[in-house]
């Protein structure tokens, strides 16, 4: 079941049997190994997109938004608001320490984003040179610049690299969004597997 908690302001050994006589038949060689039939590693990178896909689905589509602005590059937050956001999200939902640790490790740089997503709404990729361009000194007036160049838009949507656990089978991301007459919101997910799909396991949102 989805829950969320809100913050205001986040090894063998192998034995051989002892020589007989030369009469004793060689035991036969074992078969190798079909690599073909291991299990595969899951791709880090398509795992990343299905979990992005399956955040963003949650989080805007049904709610009638037509378009959303997501900047083209990933970011998290400064180490130590990082540190005190991750230790709160822990306190009520048990953060395996691998999965912390990808988390932390993949978002050590920023990442550019491929235009791949799908989630059923519409899209847009923005550098941080164009977001800047909505960021005048008149906040309302930014606003305005924004909705005259993307007049069907919710606003801007930042997310984190994905942190995954040994089998892919947690996950750990972070969104933020930015909206007119909204506060500012942002939020750490655990998304677990099931049945081949990624959903919310349960979240920790902050406002502003």
């Amino acid at each position: 079941m989805r829950t969320r908690f809100i913050l205001i302001l986040a090894f063998g050994a192998y034995l051989c049997a002892s020589c007989q006589q030369d009469l004793t038949p060689s035991p036969a060689s074992p078969t190798p190994v079909n690599e073909s039939t291991a299990t595969p590693q899951p791709d880090p990178d398509v795992e990343e997109y299905a979990v992005y896909n399956a955040l963003l689905e949650a989080e805007f589509k049904g709610d009638n938004i037509n378009q959303i602005l997501i900047i083209d590059h990933t970011r998290a937050n400064k180490t130590e608001i990082l540190e005190q956001e991750l230790a709160a999200f822990h306190k009520h939902t048990p953060l395996a320490p691998e999965l912390v640790a990808s988390f932390k490790e993949r978002n050590q740089q920023p990442y550019q984003l491929k235009p791949i997503l799908d989630f059923g709404v519409e899209y847009q990729l923005l550098t941080q040179e164009e977001v800047d361009e909505f960021r005048p000194l008149d906040e309302a007036s930014g606003w305005k610049l924004l909705k005259e160049k993307y007049p069907n838009s919710y606003g801007f949507v930042y997310l984190s690299r994905v942190g995954f656990n040994a089998d892919f089978s947690q996950a750990l991301v972070y969104i933020e969004s930015f909206h007119y007459k909204q506060p500012i919101k942002g939020g750490y997910y655990l998304m677990i597997k099931k049945e081949g799909r990624w959903v919310i396991e349960s979240g920790l949102e902050w406002i502003t």
